[in-house]
């Protein structure tokens, strides 16, 4: 492996839960079965053949070749030319006013939203220290899932807890990067909220959130809502002592997101062209949703 990127396309198509899966097979024999269908199609094999001599003069296709292909194509989707990058590079004017008033509330210490979704050093301008916190994010259980879920009826996610087993770390979950936050389909580790604005105004009153929460904005993802109360006991401290703030300032950080940190080429109409009429498998491919509102609609 040349790279970690690489080093991950190992990890997903070994999780039954994320691939909604039902082969029998370990973790080997899952990648020998996709690498079993891939070089079971002509176009596959004759394009890997392009890239690699050694399949191209007879060996055997391996899982190192597709994982290394997918990295290789996950390297071009990097989007972080954004108003805040022009900003940092000298541009005084590739902010608004309100987006830089956002920005000083961000990083400021009457909202310590810094303190989690830093910048710099090993979070490489991510807006994420990538740690897992509580900021009691309502539980959902969809009424189709895969997942078994914890506590006693069944309607909760431990989160950390799952990997740790230490009841510290009981509805801990990493915190989001926010570089094209925007353009995200949905908030938080479940996708509880449908819009930026809401994901935003949860961190400043988590507890009034927590104790009205009902799914709006979710389409067709039909879910129920689990236990509130114990939410309550483990927040972490910013979000149980949350700055107040005026609606002009909530809208400033608003700006700074939704605004600032969004390169248009992330933005879904700009990557239509990605998306393939055909593939080399003749399967259909799948219809995305391009005509989005930036941020969600509140």
């Amino acid at each position: 492996m040349q790279h970690l990127l690489q080093a991950q396309a190992f990890t997903p198509v070994i999780n039954r839960v994320e691939m909604a899966g039902s082969f029998a097979g370990d973790h080997h024999e899952m990648r020998a079965e996709v690498v079993r269908r891939v070089a079971g199609i002509e176009e596959y094999g004759r394009r890997f053949a392009d890239v690699y001599p050694e399949v191209a003069a007879g060996e055997p296709l391996r899982y190192e070749h597709i994982a290394e292909a997918l990295a290789e194509f996950q390297f071009t989707l990097v989007r972080a030319d954004a108003p805040i990058d022009a900003f940092a590079r000298g541009d005084d004017a590739a902010m608004t006013v309100d987006q830089k008033r956002g920005a000083v509330l961000f990083f400021g210490t009457r909202t310590n939203c810094g303190e989690c979704h830093i910048v710099g050093l090993y979070a490489n301008e991510m807006f994420s220290d990538f740690d897992p916190h509580v900021i009691g994010v309502p539980q959902l259980v969809p009424a189709e899932t895969n997942v078994a879920f914890d506590g006693p009826g069944a309607d909760e996610d431990f989160g950390l807890e799952q990997q740790t087993g230490t009841d510290f770390d009981r509805y801990k979950f990493r915190t989001s990067p926010l570089r094209n936050v925007a353009f995200q389909p949905s908030y938080m580790h479940n996708g509880a909220y449908a819009c930026l604005e809401d994901a935003v105004r949860h961190h400043l009153e988590a507890a009034s959130r927590i104790r009205e929460y009902a799914p709006r904005g979710l389409g067709a993802f039909d879910a129920r809502v689990g236990p509130r109360d114990a939410l309550l006991s483990q927040l972490h401290q910013f979000i149980e002592n949350p700055a107040d703030l005026t609606e002009e300032e909530v809208g400033q950080i608003l700006a700074f997101l939704r605004d600032a940190l969004s390169d248009p080429g992330a933005a879904p109409d700009s990557l239509r062209s990605l998306i393939p009429e055909t593939v080399p498998s003749g399967l259909p491919v799948h219809e995305f949703d391009f005509d989005v509102r930036l941020g969600g609609d509140c």
